[in-house]
């Protein structure tokens, strides 16, 4: 989580990570204008204290062992859905919400990483749901978890494009890994662009979060 926490700082979209006891780890700043909330007031809180989410029938949806909290045990993205968040005023909010899931310290337990955005589409949800989109999905209440075991695309990409998939994901930037490959920017460009469409995502940060979920790296 700690690699991947300079890429989701740095993300448009409204993202915030909750762990195995359901407690708060990241809050990123897009998250704290989404919500009103500071991050100081989120970090180390039980999810379910700070965020006030609600169904489109009105019914609480935050609540401890919510089908998004049991993601820590396993499974897969989420298909975005609605809800309808509070910020400390009485005028509910209407977001998307999809969640993806990166490997925590715990053996066979997650990070559960949610992602709030305003609108019908996220490219990152929808660029991690597109390898699963093959696979029977099984409804556990309001989210939809897949709990088939994933093919590893692996295979699709060369050594050079792992090694600086790898690089990405330890925080590099293009120029970094330049120099570190011995290789021009845009040659480091190029390779990044093949992998993006090779794994079938839009940016270095869905690239990243793909190959953590999909054990690439």
């Amino acid at each position: 989580m700690s690699q991947l926490a300079d890429l989701f700082s740095r993300s448009t979209e409204g993202v915030f990570a909750v762990d195995v006891k359901e407690r708060i780890v990241f809050w990123n700043e897009a998250c704290e204008q989404l919500l009103g909330i500071p991050a100081q007031a989120a970090i180390g809180h039980a999810c379910f204290d700070v965020v006030q989410a609600y169904d489109l029938a009105g019914e609480p949806f935050c609540k401890s062992g919510c089908c998004m909290s049991r993601l820590a045990k396993g499974g897969s993205a989420t298909k975005p859905f609605p809800l309808r968040f509070g910020n400390g005023s009485s005028k509910l909010q209407k977001l998307s919400v999809c969640a993806v899931l990166v490997p925590s310290e715990q053996l066979d337990l997650w990070i559960v990483v949610h992602l709030l955005y305003r609108g019908e589409s996220s490219y990152l949800c929808e660029s991690l749901l597109q390898s699963d989109r093959q696979q029977p999905w099984m409804t556990q209440g309001r989210c939809a978890v897949n709990r088939t075991p994933l093919s590893s695309p692996l295979d699709l990409l060369t050594v050079r494009e792992r090694r600086i998939l790898r690089l990405l994901a330890e925080g590099h930037k293009s120029s970094v890994i330049s120099q570190q490959l011995s290789i021009s920017a845009v040659t480091v460009r190029n390779h990044i662009q093949h992998l993006n469409e090779k794994l079938g995502v839009h940016s270095q940060l869905e690239a990243v979060v793909y190959a953590y979920r999909h054990n690439l790296i």
